[in-house]
């Protein structure tokens, strides 16, 4: 099973941002050190540029990811992951996630009850078999 480190204040950035978004989905990414593949150094709030059901599903704009990315370049981190909410589901990939992840990244997912943290899980897409491993937070 994998492993991924996150430091308890950016677990609270992360169920503050899932809660403050409630009932829309939140996303954001999760930012490491190049040098230690596995401890998160950073969380980022990105805009949920989704056109349809917010509440549902998220996009990212894909300039924002290039701006990130150039930013990343520059300072010696990685974007090791994306974090988003499930509004009154539970806090597992659904198959649109599924349909949707890159491989060798993180996808930590919180399931967020009226408005409320419930629960915090993080998966990683498994490309042989087309489909998620829970890795261990």
């Amino acid at each position: 099973m994998m492993k991924i480190t996150i430091p308890r204040p950016e677990i609270k950035k992360i169920i503050f941002h899932a809660e403050e978004t409630f009932p829309e989905e939140c996303v954001g990414v999760i930012i490491g050190n190049a040098k230690n593949d596995a401890q998160v150094v950073d969380t980022r709030k990105m805009k949920n540029i989704n056109t349809g059901s917010k509440n549902t599903r998220y996009n990212i704009d894909p300039l924002e990811l290039l701006k990130l990315e150039d930013e990343l370049d520059e300072s010696g981190l990685i974007l090791m992951g994306i974090y988003h909410s499930h509004p009154n589901h539970p806090a597992r990939p659904s198959k649109y996630d599924l349909d949707h992840a890159w491989p060798n990244l993180s996808y930590i997912v919180l399931s967020i009850k009226e408005g409320k943290f419930d629960e915090l899980t993080s998966w990683r897409l498994d490309r042989k078999n087309e489909k998620f491993r829970k890795e261990e937070l």
